[in-house]
């Protein structure tokens, strides 16, 4: 692997860690934003959902960034964490990351 496509990928990855940690930061100031009031709990489940995910995909992939080995397989897994958090993060960011008026 030439050190040209391993830059590539690192940055990749290392990219896709910054979405994926974005991603989870903003699920939380997401709940955290929402008034006492309409709080039931059961808004925690995305909170730990999106901590399973932080911690099952986004935290590989940053420790395989940082230590620069299987950059492929990180850029398939980066390819993964952008998949899901755009999936869920694309309809409200960044304009309406604290509109609850939809919720």
């Amino acid at each position: 692997m030439t050190s040209d496509f391993r830059r590539i990928l690192r940055v990749a990855i290392f990219a896709a860690a910054a979405i994926g940690t974005f991603f989870w930061l903003a699920t939380a100031a997401r709940v955290m934003a929402m008034p006492i009031g309409r709080r039931d709990g059961f808004e925690m489940i995305g909170v730990m959902l999106a901590t399973a995910y932080f911690l099952g995909l986004v935290l590989p992939l940053l420790i395989l960034g940082i230590l620069g080995r299987w950059l492929v397989f990180g850029g398939i897994l980066a390819a993964l964490v952008v998949g899901v958090a755009s999936d869920t993060l694309w309809p409200w960011f960044p304009w309406t990351i604290f509109d609850l008026s939809r919720s």
